[in-house]
């Protein structure tokens, strides 16, 4: 379904162009964002078949909203991305459930953009981990580290896209980290696996 790519592109003046109606530059800026849309969304929900849907909404409500769309300070892709997180956001009110990534979809999501096949069976025994350590995260924390490690945007790019200055994401991406790295220690760890077994 993603296509990525190391393409360089002028993403204004495709942006100037998709205003006017002109149908390939649409596609064009589906194409070049895509693939880490979907990899922000997949990582915030957890289920690839979600993250299909909100990705596709991601791009109907931009196809809809990008004539009234005006550069504020903030590049095009930060408006995606503050939609996509809205999204999200009302995904999770709607089905006020709990954001948990099932093992059988670890390989669909992060695993088979960012790690290679050989490291997939470490993945899968982690990737639950990972996300109980980030219920330890505060809203923010969660954006950046989403942001940075799943979508992979620059330290410029997540700036931008969370409203704040670089240096604060930097805070925030650390403190996040370390919250995180406490939290998979093999304490936290032994604890997870506890709740785990007693819910079956």
């Amino acid at each position: 379904m993603h296509s990525g790519g190391d393409v360089r592109i002028d993403v204004d003046e495709l942006v100037r162009s998709a205003q006017k109606g002109d149908a390939a530059s649409l596609a064009a800026l589906y194409q070049h964002f895509s693939d880490a849309i979907y990899r922000y969304v997949s990582f915030k929900t957890g289920s690839p078949g979600d993250a299909e849907d909100i990705t596709a909404e991601v791009f109907v409500k931009m196809l809809e909203s990008i004539r009234s769309f005006k550069y504020r300070g903030h590049p095009f892709s930060s408006w995606l991305y503050r939609i996509a997180h809205n999204l999200v956001v009302d995904h999770f009110r709607t089905k006020s459930r709990k954001k948990t990534l099932p093992i059988e979809a670890a390989e669909n999501t992060v695993g088979a953009t960012a790690f290679d096949l050989d490291e997939y069976v470490d993945l899968k025994l982690t990737m639950r981990h990972v996300h109980k350590a980030m219920e330890v995260l505060t809203s923010l924390q969660e954006e950046v580290i989403s942001l940075r490690f799943a979508a992979g945007l620059s330290l410029a790019e997540t700036a931008s896209a969370v409203g704040k200055k670089e240096n604060a994401v930097k805070a925030l991406q650390h403190a996040g980290v370390v919250k995180m790295r406490r939290a998979l220690t093999p304490e936290a760890n032994l604890t997870f696996v506890a709740e785990q077994q007693g819910a079956r």
